[in-house]
């Protein structure tokens, strides 16, 4: 018997076999995703990020893996309690920016899963839109700055991947979703301070969308679920990440927390000094926002556009209260790449929209194709035009630059180590003593805490009494310490000499430095950004 074949079993076999020859979309986002990481050295100078010595900010957390694991709770500081114990678990100590450079990582993940988690037409699409958004985060300028030894990456991988898995939540909701992004909070907290203030975005937006739709089971649960993630932060706050408040940094932040009166001028000066690490006209990222956002509103993610819309308002009213500094680009870099994650759907759904349209007009068009075409011309134009950030190692003149550039408290200690002999004296400015607390690995460290800082704690080496720290930065404090370790070379005797090493040294006490020179003679005797001196009587 011969079977006869109609046309539309011949096209529905065909398409059945395209369709089994198509990778399947975990497939896709695995590609995307690795293709994306492997990008991160050569966007970044992964290289100059993991063997650059630590400065001023840094060289005190680094320090802190170095004390007692009993001692976190207190050498943590201002850094979440879960950042300092990753931080212990590199092995290599030398390397520990490995950890923000994770986080990096992570938040390229998560701005995929962001990207990928909305309603597109076909996989093929979400993946591309989970691209593009993460794209967005990786060719951000503000990445490149973000370098050092603090949880500022950690505070942005968090932000985005709560508002992920929000999104996540929205798209089949469950009792079990609602869950996972609980456990999240949980989690989050213990890397990011920040997790406090995305957090009730993110529930309290919850329950607003429930709210307006009249599901009342469901605003009882979400409510339950942000009171149990409220009292989770609490307790961390309160029992661990409290200690790091003090009036020192509270000082310290004294310029970001603007009032009132003055907020309009300072909001428009923190967004000028800000504009450089956005690295697009303010038109454009204003535009690509609002696509972004509308575009979560109008594919059933209303909760998560309205969490996003909440982020700036929570800042800026956390700002005014004197509790979160606001619009400062390590404290708010979280802020910034969650507006790049957001712009980058801007970027995806603008694509798309234009294939839609040339789908119309040429029928042989395949509107994937054209939306990965658009958005990689789209991307690639931010790209061109920002290209001189890219691979940046601290500096790039007329451009940028950080303190990992100007700083080197590695050298000065090893030179010093090498040639001074044993009746020798050491004299140094306080910000240089953490670091060379830190370097000098073969001796002793003891805590002392509190310690009226900004740190909070402060380190004495017993087996050190050749060393004296300068209390204070003016030239009153600069004076006296050098008198102090001057006498102190007398008493050792032997012809003891008397070793200068500075670091971190800015403000007014450069000034002060230029009185106090004429003082004493002062020989250079390394090279570097950070050079060693002999000191001796004027």
């Amino acid at each position: 018997m011969v079977t006869q074949l109609e046309p539309a079993d011949v096209q529905r076999t065909g398409a059945a076999a395209a369709a089994a020859r198509r990778p399947r979309p975990i497939v896709l986002d695995g590609i995307a995703i690795a293709l994306l990481l492997e990008l991160i050295p050569v966007v970044h100078d992964v290289k100059t990020m993991l063997t650059a010595p630590y400065w001023l900010d840094e060289a005190w957390v680094a320090l802190s893996v170095r004390f007692p694991l009993r001692d976190l709770p207190v050498t943590t500081s201002s850094s979440p309690i879960g950042w300092s114990f990753l931080l212990r678990l590199v092995p290599d100590i030398d390397h520990l920016r490995v950890v923000p450079l994770a986080f990096h990582g992570l938040a390229i993940v998560a701005a995929y899963a962001f990207g990928r988690s909305l309603r597109w037409a076909t996989p093929g699409r979400g993946t591309v839109a989970g691209a593009a958004c993460a794209a967005a985060v990786l060719l951000l300028p503000a990445e490149q700055v973000r370098h050092d030894l603090k949880q500022y990456t950690a505070d942005a991988a968090v932000t985005v991947a709560l508002l992920a898995l929000t999104a996540w939540t929205e798209q089949t909701w469950s009792s079990r979703r609602l869950g996972v992004l609980t456990v999240a909070v949980a989690v989050g907290i213990l890397v990011s301070h920040v997790t406090a203030i995305v957090a009730p975005c993110v529930f309290g937006a919850l329950v607003l969308t429930a709210a307006i739709r009249r599901q009342w089971s469901r605003l009882i649960e979400v409510a339950l679920a942000g009171l149990t993630a409220g009292l989770i932060i609490a307790a961390v706050y309160f029992g661990i990440s409290g200690r790091g408040r003090n009036e020192a940094m509270q000082h310290y932040w004294d310029a970001n927390f603007p009032q009132v009166t003055s907020l309009p001028g300072y909001l428009g000066r923190q967004f000028d000094d800000l504009s450089p690490l956005v690295g697009a006209p303010a038109l454009v990222v204003v535009g690509l926002l609002v696509a972004g956002v509308l575009t979560l509103i109008t594919r059933d993610r209303g909760a998560t556009a309205i969490a996003v819309l909440l982020l700036p308002v929570a800042a800026i009213a956390l700002g005014v209260a004197r509790i979160y500094p606001l619009l400062e680009p390590r404290t708010s870099h979280f802020l910034l790449v969650t507006a790049a994650a957001v712009a980058g759907i801007g970027v995806a759904v603008l694509a798309d929209r234009a294939a839609a349209f040339a789908r119309r007009r040429i029928t042989r068009t395949r509107p994937t194709l054209v939306t990965a075409v658009l958005c990689t011309i789209l991307l690639g134009a931010y790209a061109a035009g920002n290209s001189r950030w890219y691979r940046f190692d601290g500096s790039e003149p007329g451009l940028y630059y950080t303190a990992i550039d100007v700083t080197d408290i590695r050298s000065a200690t090893e030179y010093v180590a090498t040639h001074r002999a044993t009746n020798d004296v050491i004299v140094m400015n306080n910000t240089a003593w953490y670091g060379f607390a830190f370097y000098s690995r073969q001796d002793a460290i003891e805590l002392v805490a509190p310690y009226g800082n900004t740190v909070g704690w402060w380190v004495d080496m017993p087996d050190r009494p050749d060393v004296v720290v300068i209390a204070g930065r003016d030239a009153a404090a600069i004076r006296t310490g050098l008198q102090q370790a001057l006498e102190l070379a007398e008493r050792r005797g032997g012809n003891a000499r008397v070793w200068l090493i500075r670091s971190h040294v800015i403000g007014d006490e450069v000034n002060a430095w230029r009185q106090v020179r004429a003082d004493y003679r002062i020989k250079q005797v390394s090279d570097g950004v950070e050079p060693v001196a002999l000191v001796s009587k004027g």
